[in-house]
């Protein structure tokens, strides 16, 4: 077993002794393994990045072998890439679903989905603001029903914005959502202190009361 399937396996056992520890309301030992589940996080970031480094080791030594081997040295940029949109949201919503712990709430993976203790599925979709959209945000998740949907919201400046909202709460529910090919769409904007959703054919919907709404999922 190489060392990333490794972390795999220990992340997915984490999971499940948090959940275990939630439900236990063991907060001591929710607390313990969420600074484990923290540095697995780090560590999977920091393996992607040495793999990065090393392929870039690569790339240079392979266009070196067309000059000199007396005085030709491999240059590459030691400066450490930076993580791509994806990366960034897998990250944010891992350190999410952490913080979620220290409230009491466990939420298991399930599929492209998560789950909460009740058995509710639920689908976190995550954004940054956009340098030439600015107080607004563009977020997706795959066209399948779920019962609460969670709008990671991260801003250029300043703190997280989770909207968690409840899919029954929606006009007309699920068939309300824009879409696209790769799913539905979810489009948020700030107007002052509120948080207004776009929804098609409707007027926008207030979700500031939504905003790190966490009962429906424990």
């Amino acid at each position: 077993m190489n060392t990333q399937t490794e972390l795999k396996n220990i992340q997915s056992l984490l999971l499940e002794q948090i959940s275990s520890a939630a439900s236990n309301r063991d907060v001591a030992k929710v607390a313990e393994l969420s600074g484990l589940a923290k540095e697995c996080e780090r560590i999977e970031t920091e393996w992607t990045l040495l793999n990065r480094r090393v392929q870039a080791i690569k790339i240079s030594l392979n266009g070196s072998r067309s000059k000199s081997t007396v005085s030709a040295k491999p240059t590459y940029s030691t400066r450490s890439t930076p993580l791509s949109g994806r990366e960034v949201g897998k990250q944010v919503r891992l350190e999410w679903i952490g913080r979620l712990t220290t409230h009491g709430i466990s939420l298991n993976r399930y599929g492209k989905k998560y789950q909460t203790m009740s058995g509710l599925s639920v689908g976190v979709a995550f954004a940054n603001e956009l340098a030439r959209s600015k107080n607004k945000w563009f977020l997706g998740l795959p066209d399948e029903p779920t019962d609460i949907i969670v709008l990671l919201c991260k801003p250029l400046a300043g703190n997280l914005h989770d909207i968690v909202l409840p899919a029954s709460d929606l006009p007309e529910g699920w068939s309300v959502l824009s879409r696209s090919h790769t799913g539905v769409k979810f489009n948020v904007k700030r107007d002052a202190a509120r948080f207004l959703m776009y929804v098609s054919g409707k007027d926008m919907l207030d979700v500031t009361r939504y905003i790190g709404n966490y009962n429906p999922l424990r």
